[in-house]
């Protein structure tokens, strides 16, 4: 369920294009979670359909700003996963997802989302990039004024995302960088099925995702995985990593874009 509160919303009042474009959001969002969730994390970005997993909306509550929303999966998905357990999974994965999405940190709880996100090690990274726009649209309402906020809420358990004027910042792109720069540092995830990995930069002392500018560039795929590899087997494999940087409307930088890899000893 979703629900708007604070700000114009206490007063019973939505600017309608507020209101359409967090219902946008919303379905977005949904849609294209749970079409990841249906088909072993495959993310589309431009297709709305979800396959194998259907989603409504109930009629609105009267007084009230909510929409509740129900998701329908294949049974055959439901079953492999199991019956009394499918709901807790969903929710864990939804949670994760979009709490990546918003810059905030959140472990799988479930076996199952930990296997998965194990098994996926890079799927994180593409569906936070890819769930970008829909969640900004889903914080249309809190664009036109920073009181109101937008839960979400699994019935029976309580409020499970928040979403406000913080969230709305990291989730506003302030800057795709023009400049490039050379850090120092470890990629620490990376493989040949997906633009979209992880490192480590000596520089900002933490972990920071990535996106290769040329997903074909061979030469520099392979020191990604070279430096990986080093720094898993011997703590070593640092590399001079040309980036160029995504800030938030903040300043926090979400992700770097890389450009070029050399190896520390050939610089």
């Amino acid at each position: 369920m979703l629900r708007v509160e604070g700000g114009v919303a206490d007063e019973g009042v939505l600017d309608i294009y507020d209101a359409a474009g967090t219902i946008y959001g919303l379905a977005r969002s949904v849609n294209m979670v749970a079409h990841s969730f249906a088909n072993d994390g495959e993310v589309k970005k431009k297709n709305k359909v979800a396959r194998g997993v259907k989603t409504v909306i109930h009629p609105s509550i009267k007084g009230c700003f909510e929409e509740q929303v129900r998701i329908e999966f294949e049974e055959k998905f439901v079953n492999n996963i199991g019956q009394s357990v499918f709901s807790n999974v969903f929710w864990d994965y939804l949670r994760w997802t979009w709490s990546s999405a918003i810059g905030i940190d959140w472990e799988p709880k479930t076996a199952y989302v930990k296997a998965f996100a194990k098994r996926k090690d890079v799927f994180i990274d593409e569906i936070s990039d890819a769930l970008e726009i829909p969640i900004l649209h889903l914080h249309k309402a809190i664009s036109s004024d920073k009181g109101v906020k937008v839960f979400i809420n699994r019935p029976k358990a309580g409020d499970v995302l928040e979403f406000d004027k913080e969230t709305l910042d990291y989730v506003t792109t302030r800057e795709v960088s023009s400049e490039t720069q050379y850090i120092v540092g470890n990629i620490t995830r990376s493989n040949v099925l997906s633009v979209f990995g992880r490192l480590f930069s000596d520089d900002d002392g933490h972990v920071v995702s990535f996106s290769f500018a040329d997903g074909d560039n061979r030469r520099v795929r392979d020191l990604a995985l070279k430096s990986m590899q080093e720094h898993e087997k011997e703590s070593r494999g640092k590399m001079h990593i040309l980036v160029s940087k995504i800030m938030s409307a903040h300043g926090v930088v979400k992700r770097y874009i890389v450009h070029d890899i050399l190896e520390v000893n050939n610089a």
